[in-house]
């Protein structure tokens, strides 16, 4: 854990008070609990939950233009296709055979990295049966020490290599299918709250008229769900839906009310059963006393010493408890982009 560096009596101006508190709790509990534990069984939980085919319909439904125009009821019976697979693909090359979008032997992907859920959608209203590849991430962190963006666009590229072998074969490039990589932060910054950004290929005719067909370049699409809690502007559609389902404070009982009054979300037994054991895990990562909320903290306390333009990399490192490279990646996200610049 790290140690707050300075007295309560001495903490500089730019540290708020309120940001250094907020979800830093520590009690008797907190001291028996493993709160690594406990944050991987609520990850696990959170993307059981996600991996749900009504929740994946209306993220769908909400993200992939193809569907803006398909019933929730007809993207989850019709269009998506198998079991997701939760945390069961890995994301980097190893040395096993891929089969399907699966591996042959599970056991490999121990200590490695994985897609959180990847699954397959049909198009619709498509001549034959196209489809295209989903990879939903939920983010924790707005800033992990590198831009999600490249990750995004990481995955992405994994997601088209990886279809060699299986979607096609040799130098049958025009059967490479779409992919999608969409990625839900429940913790950004608070300017970017209650947001949605699509990041794909587009064609820049720079000279003559030459115009080429999208299908045949445009294969990789990244969305950014940020949320933001209700008493942020947009707390509607998606992103209410996404921040009642990932709610670590909300009441079973609540959470599954909106659910199904407002999103029409059928309470299974398997779905009500998928709830109750995220919130009974929230309780345990709220109660374990976890560095989150210090974190979260000290990355404000970074970005306001950084706005500020007075202090070095080094000195805020010192300041907040992070490490230089972390600081680092904060400030190369915060610079505005040469499109910005002009």
């Amino acid at each position: 854990m790290m140690a707050f560096p300075f007295a309560a009596t001495s903490r500089p101006f730019f540290i708020r008070e309120d940001v250094v508190l907020y979800g830093w709790k520590k009690n008797s509990l907190s001291e028996s609990l493993d709160s690594t534990e406990y944050r991987a069984a609520y990850d696990a939980a959170c993307k059981r939950l996600l991996s749900e085919k009504p929740v994946l319909a209306r993220i769908v439904k909400a993200c992939i233009p193809e569907f803006k125009d398909i019933d929730v009821k007809d993207i989850e019976s019709f269009y998506i296709e198998g079991t997701p697979y939760v945390s069961a693909v890995p994301l980097h090359r190893d040395t096993s055979r891929i089969v399907g979008m699966n591996t042959e032997d599970a056991s490999v992907l121990e200590g490695t990295a994985a897609f959180d859920i990847l699954f397959h959608v049909l198009l619709p209203k498509s001549r034959e049966r196209v489809k295209v590849f989903v990879d939903l991430e939920a983010q924790n962190k707005f800033y992990p020490g590198y831009p999600l963006e490249s990750r995004m666009v990481y995955n992405m590229c994994r997601m088209v290599s990886r279809q060699y072998g299986t979607e096609f074969k040799n130098s049958r490039y025009g059967e490479i299918k779409k992919c999608y990589s969409i990625w839900i932060c429940n913790d950004p910054a608070q300017e970017c709250a209650n947001s949605m950004n699509h990041y794909h290929i587009t064609e820049e005719r720079v000279a003559g008229n030459m115009k080429r067909n999208p299908e045949n370049y445009d294969l990789i699409s990244g969305i950014l769900i940020t949320l933001g809690g209700e008493k942020r502007e947009r707390y509607e559609g998606i992103f209410k839906m996404l921040d009642v389902l990932l709610s670590n404070t909300m009441e079973a009982a609540d959470k599954k009310r909106i659910l199904e009054e407002e999103y029409k979300i059928p309470m299974t037994e398997k779905f009500n059963k998928e709830v109750e054991d995220m919130c009974n895990l929230s309780m345990g990562v709220y109660e374990s006393g976890h560095e989150d909320g210090y974190e979260k903290a000290m990355f404000a306390t970074a970005r306001r010493m950084l706005d500020l333009k007075q202090f070095t990399v080094a000195i805020i490192a010192k300041v907040t408890g992070l490490s230089i490279e972390d600081v680092q990646a904060l400030k190369k996200e915060m610079e505005p982009s040469d499109f910005t610049k002009n």
